[in-house]
């Protein structure tokens, strides 16, 4: 009897040992399992950062490529803009001056004169088409007080001309649209004065405090201004105005210069 009991114990005690050890060995290989997966997991972890970092690093190239790009798009249009651009559009005004002694000149002068004409023509327009194309311009880049102060420089250099500008400090915080609108009216009232008044001084000022003032004035032979209102130069300028929702007046007595006044609203 006490040796079935005995047997008895030694099997159950066997049996509970073998238990307990395929227990722990069953814990053993799950933990290895998971330790393994966990390891697996914090390699491709490793791996997705790693490749997020070199994506992030490529991305950073490729946004400072484009960055150079820009800048190097804005240069560009600024130079051709400032330079070439200024030089052109002076030649254009030389240009136009010399149509009024055309009629002294021989036929086949006339002719290369004419040539000369339709050449700068082509080249003012490829030369503001190109520029557009790389970026809107200088006035969108730096705003109207740094383009119209270029503009003036580039004249001023080739034609003798004194231009003085002031510019109120407000000018920065309006629209872009209407700092084009105000560079537009800018180049064509310099322009008129070049063409047409024989002036050594033009004075520009713009204020802006309830509204947008816009006084340009010359020193030119001046001319009448009823007459002046069906010309194209001014047809221009007044729509341009108009389409700001704003007013013009031009002030000429034919022997003391010229003078406008634009008054434009502020944007809402």
């Amino acid at each position: 009897m006490e040796e079935t009991n005995l047997i008895n114990y030694i099997v159950i005690t066997a049996s509970a040992v073998v238990f307990l050890v395929a227990v722990v060995l069953l814990d053993v290989i799950l933990l290895m399992r998971k330790r393994k997966l966990i390891a697996q997991q914090e390699i491709e972890l490793r791996e997705k950062q790693i490749d997020e970092l070199i994506m992030k690093k490529e991305v950073e190239n490729v946004n400072a490529l484009l960055k150079g790009q820009n800048s190097e798009r804005r240069r560009i249009s600024q130079e051709l803009h400032d330079r070439l651009g200024g030089i052109l559009f002076t030649a254009k005004l030389y240009n136009s001056n010399m149509e009024k002694k055309i009629s002294a000149l021989k036929t086949e002068q006339e002719e290369g004169f004419g040539k000369l004409k339709r050449l700068l023509d082509q080249a003012v327009k490829e030369v503001r088409r190109i520029s557009h194309d790389l970026y809107e311009g200088s006035v969108a880049t730096f705003g109207y007080a740094v383009a119209a102060h270029q503009l003036i420089a580039a004249i001023e250099e080739a034609n003798g001309i004194k231009i003085t500008l002031a510019v109120s400090r407000e000018m920065d915080e309006q629209s872009e649209d209407i700092q084009q609108e105000l560079y537009a009216l800018t180049q064509e009232m310099l322009s008129n004065t070049l063409k047409h008044a024989k002036a050594t001084k033009v004075k520009i000022e713009i204020d802006i405090n309830a509204e947008i003032i816009f006084r340009y004035s010359d020193n030119g032979i001046g001319f009448d201004p009823k007459a002046a209102y069906e010309g194209i130069g001014l047809k221009n300028l007044r729509n341009r105005v108009e389409k700001l929702n704003g007013t013009i007046r031009l002030e000429s007595d034919g022997k003391t210069g010229t003078s406008y006044l634009v008054a434009l609203p502020l944007a809402k």
